[in-house]
């Protein structure tokens, strides 16, 4: 009778641990589904950081002192950052597919760097028209967009030649409005190398 209901007992408990670890066994499953993985190894990124980025969505990888590094990410296609302890960032890889339940491994570079604005001043301001002069940590081209709020709307003429010193003269502005404006600052105007600043504004004399 004692044997039997120790083993009684011992269904009891292994049950109850059962539905007490189930739901963090259930949930840990649900947070990996759907998850893919990148790993690999650069030695280009060694000791510093990796930012995946697809959208609005960034994502810090950790790289340690060996250039390994390993993330979970959701499913879609990212852009490789690799990013200085100064914060420049470089891209290294233009395109990468995450899938599901996937590991991809990143074994090359395409190292491109990425012009950050540095300074922006508006040195001269007319009635009608405005200088605007800005600065970038490596050699880049660029444009600014600007209008009469932070929506923009309209975009100066691009600067083609590739130099850190910018310098843009903006016309047909309306006297006594305020304008909001950026600088987008790129190399060789792709798509991938481009930044922005953030907003500034200035006021055209009546």
């Amino acid at each position: 009778m004692i044997r039997k209901q120790s083993q009684i007992n011992f269904w009891v408990l292994a049950a109850i641990l059962a539905v007490a670890f189930l739901p963090g066994c259930l949930n840990h499953a649900a947070e990996d589904n759907g998850m893919g993985t990148l790993t690999g190894t650069l030695a280009v990124a060694r000791s510093s950081q990796l930012v995946a980025i697809s959208g609005d969505s960034q994502v810090l990888i950790p790289v340690d002192s060996d250039g390994r590094f390993q993330a979970r990410l959701a499913p879609g296609v990212y852009q490789l950052m690799l990013q200085t302890s100064e914060g420049q960032l470089t891209l290294i890889r233009k395109t990468v597919q995450i899938d599901n339940n996937m590991t991809c491994t990143v074994v090359d570079t395409d190292m491109v760097p990425m012009p950050q604005v540095l300074s922006v001043s508006v040195p001269l301001v007319y009635s009608t028209s405005a200088v605007i002069e800005w600065e970038t940590s490596i050699e880049s081209d660029g444009y600014v967009e600007y209008g009469t709020s932070e929506l923009y709307g309209y975009s100066s003429y691009a600067t083609t030649e590739l130099k850190k010193r910018h310098r843009i003269q903006l016309y047909s502005l309306l006297p006594a409005t305020t304008y909001h404006f950026r600088v987008v600052a790129s190399r060789y105007n792709l798509d991938s190398t481009r930044t922005w600043s953030r907003n500034f504004s200035f006021t055209t004399e009546p």
